[in-house]
C-alpha cells in the first residue's frame, strides 16, 4: 500500500504544507485566519438519587422543556437554583 500511486496526493499534499509552515505563508494570504476558540470550564457535577413524587417531577420536567425551547437554563443548573433557593429558605 505504501506504493499505490492512488496516495500520492497525501504526499504532496503534506509537503507543501511543510514548505508553506516553512516559510511562513499560506495557499491564501486573504482567507480568514482560525483561532481556537477556548470553551468555558465546566463545573464538575456528580449524580445524585433522589425519590420525588411522579406529579413534582412531570411538572420539573415541563419547566426543562421550556427552558429548552428559550435556550434557558439547562437541567443541572435548575436543579442547583432550586436546591440554592432551599439552602438560603432554611438556614437563613
Amino acid at each position: 500500500m505504501a506504493n499505490d500511486s492512488r496516495f500520492n496526493w497525501m504526499k504532496d499534499e503534506e509537503d507543501r504544507a511543510v514548505d508553506n509552515l516553512n516559510k511562513d505563508q499560506t495557499e491564501n494570504p486573504d482567507a480568514p485566519r482560525m483561532i481556537k476558540v477556548i470553551q468555558k470550564k465546566t463545573l464538575t457535577r456528580t449524580t445524585r438519587g433522589v425519590y420525588v413524587q411522579d406529579d413534582i417531577w412531570d411538572q420539573f420536567e415541563a419547566v426543562i422543556y421550556e427552558q429548552k425551547k428559550v435556550k434557558g437554563k439547562s437541567k443541572p443548573e435548575l436543579v442547583e437554583e432550586a436546591l440554592n433557593y432551599i439552602i438560603d429558605k432554611y438556614n437563613g
